[in-house]
């Protein structure tokens, strides 16, 4: 199946120094997506692209594709050792950055994650109601899912190394489910709203979480969550996936601190509206600084690799 794929930039992907592919999630994508990532990489570089598959979740015409399941030789106990090591790395080049925070929750108030615990998350995320049918369809239609899998895993296979997926919302459960692909190999997964802590029903394989993540196929793994994002509920993945690093944004996240008053309240309020949306994960700075490390230590990685 040909691969739809949006490049932002005129990079020679023959001559890039690296790749960033974007997995977008529900909806259209933003014109400006690629900026801040642009601007992340000044002076490098970097083939940027992102790929389209909301056509392949619509409702219209009908998709024949399947996925071919392939077994995963076992990851050895140096190769684990060796991802441990790279994400304790990571671990530390968060807290040197300085953004993630934790609110500490007001104990009068139900805390978000208590409230959507409480919510049928398996049928508001399959509802037009809600504008989350396109996950939905991803969720449950098997040939549609296989479709976009093809179309993300084509693109990934030919981007050029250092090779970072960038993942928003539903296009962090396309890459989840891409990396279970023993011939993807990655140097940096970032998720951003992700909703794989969700109960999302039993048509989405989360085993890669234990003993099957492929710690020799990616090279490290960062989720960044705002702490109001509805959809994630202010709620990380590390507690379910020990592989991946958190990293939580709140609505004074990179806000001056000569922005006072006034204006500062007004800030915060927009950023706690758009909590959930793609601009307001781009914008983050410890993502910024995770994607030009990866850029140089990535060579590094693939010189370590038997």
């Amino acid at each position: 199946m040909a691969a739809a794929a949006h490049t932002h930039g005129a990079v020679d992907r023959h001559r890039a120094h690296g790749s960033v592919t974007y997995l977008q999630g529900v909806g259209r994508l933003r014109a400006d997506w690629a900026h801040p990532i642009r601007a992340a990489l000044t002076g490098l570089s970097v083939d940027i692209r992102s790929v389209a598959y909301a056509d392949l979740l619509s409702t219209r015409g009908t998709i024949y594709a399947r996925r071919e399941r392939v077994e995963s030789e076992p990851v050895s106990a140096d190769a684990r050792l060796a991802y441990v090591a790279r994400q304790r790395r990571l671990s530390e080049l968060v807290d040197a950055v300085g953004e993630s925070s934790r609110w500490p929750w007001l104990s009068s108030l139900p805390h978000p994650a208590l409230i959507t615990d409480r919510l049928p998350l398996r049928h508001m995320v399959r509802s037009p109601l809600f504008g989350l049918d396109d996950l939905g369809r991803y969720l449950d239609d098997d040939a549609r899912r296989a479709a976009v899998l093809a179309r993300v895993r084509t693109v990934v296979h030919a981007a050029p190394r250092p090779r970072i997926i960038l993942a928003h919302s539903l296009g962090s459960l396309v890459a989840w489910d891409l990396i279970a692909d023993p011939e993807i190999d990655i140097d940096l997964l970032i998720t951003m709203g992700s909703p794989l802590a969700l109960p999302l029903g039993e048509g989405f394989d989360t085993s890669a979480g234990g003993a099957d993540f492929p710690y020799d196929r990616v090279g490290a793994w960062l989720n960044v969550v705002h702490l109001l994002d509805p959809v994630t509920a202010g709620r990380g993945l590390a507690d379910r996936y020990p592989q991946s690093c958190d990293v939580f944004l709140t609505p004074s996240s990179g806000l001056a601190s000569t922005v006072g008053g006034w204006a500062r309240l007004a800030t915060v309020a927009v950023r706690a509206a758009t909590a959930h949306l793609d601009s307001t994960y781009l914008a983050s700075h410890t993502i910024a600084v995770a994607l030009r490390d990866a850029m140089m230590l990535a060579p590094a990685r693939r010189a370590e690799a038997p």
